[in-house]
């Protein structure tokens, strides 16, 4: 029997990589393997195995590391995906709870520019703003939701605003 470079399982599921020389090495030792036991992988188990499937809550670790996608049917050049790492949450908070409190954006300004993903500047009105912060509020607690074991349902990563 001619012996190819080849994976696979033992009995308990375990995957095991043999080569030509593996075996070659094995035989002049006196060992038999691959054992009796161990079947040939297909490359569905073996990519099964090596890459399984991001649990849930690494999916929402994901869909938090890639930002909020945003689409405003009132102000189109709002349209983006923005971060919403732990950073731009702040920021977020910061501006809305100033907004709310009836301090305006920073400056005095009667619009605010506020970076997208790629850095492209924004610029909100409060009351697009308002929206903003409350969507990427909702996304990230959905998120941590999931992140935390309290829920197993995913946040659509897009949303639209007014």
């Amino acid at each position: 029997m001619t012996f190819a470079d080849q994976y696979y399982l033992d009995a308990s599921g375990g995957l095991h990589f043999l080569s030509q020389q593996d075996h070659a090495n094995a035989i002049a030792q006196g060992l038999s393997i691959p054992e009796d036991s161990w079947t040939i992988a297909t490359p569905e188990q073996v990519e099964a195995l090596q890459n399984p499937p991001l649990t849930t809550k690494q999916k929402a670790e994901q869909i938090l590391a890639g930002g909020l996608t945003v689409t405003s049917a009132g102000t189109p050049a709002l349209n983006g995906t923005f971060p919403v790492d732990a950073l731009s949450q702040s920021d977020i908070i910061a501006i809305e709870t100033s907004l709310n409190a009836g301090k305006g954006f920073p400056g005095g300004a009667t619009t605010f520019s506020y970076p997208d993903a790629t850095g492209a500047m924004r610029a909100f009105s409060e009351s697009n703003f308002t929206d903003f912060a409350a969507a990427v509020r909702d996304f990230v607690y959905g998120c941590r939701g999931v992140i935390a074991g309290a829920s197993t349902v995913l946040p659509v990563a897009s949303v639209a605003i007014p």
